[in-house]
């Protein structure tokens, strides 16, 4: 079970309200706040034209990150590493990520696998599989 401070539960309720998008979960990655939306919502998150992240992103006075869960593995993993358009495969324990170039394989890595780490993380709260990049 996921358990919320005081500070959360409010970014929690003013993402809310302002979106009327439903949180699956929320948590602070570095300098920025992740939002999990419920699967179909993110339209509602986002708004038109993103308003709601452009007025969230002075709300919060941090930059807003938000992604659609989907109890999917592999929808999941594709809305985490949107707008990088990759091939996924589950296998038995591990989602393997097919990359066609270097630059993409560079976008999902990172400086120091930085962003695979914290892709890894989110990946690890929702589903025990281990990303493997081909």
């Amino acid at each position: 079970m996921i358990s919320y401070d005081q500070k959360t539960i409010g970014f929690i309720n003013v993402f809310e309200r302002s979106t009327r998008a439903q949180v699956k979960d929320c948590f602070e990655e570095e300098d920025s706040l992740v939002f999990v939306v419920q699967p179909g919502q993110i339209g509602f998150a986002i708004g038109k034209k993103g308003a709601n992240v452009k007025k969230l992103n002075l709300m919060f006075k941090r930059k807003i990150k938000i992604i659609e869960f989907n109890p999917s593995p592999k929808h999941f993993l594709l809305n985490l590493l949107y707008p990088i358009k990759v091939e996924i495969e589950v296998k038995e324990e591990e989602i393997v990520i097919k990359t066609e170039n270097t630059k993409q394989k560079g976008q999902i890595f990172g400086r120091d696998r930085t962003n695979l780490k914290r892709k890894q993380a989110i990946m690890d709260k929702y589903f025990k599989l281990k990303i493997v990049l081909e």
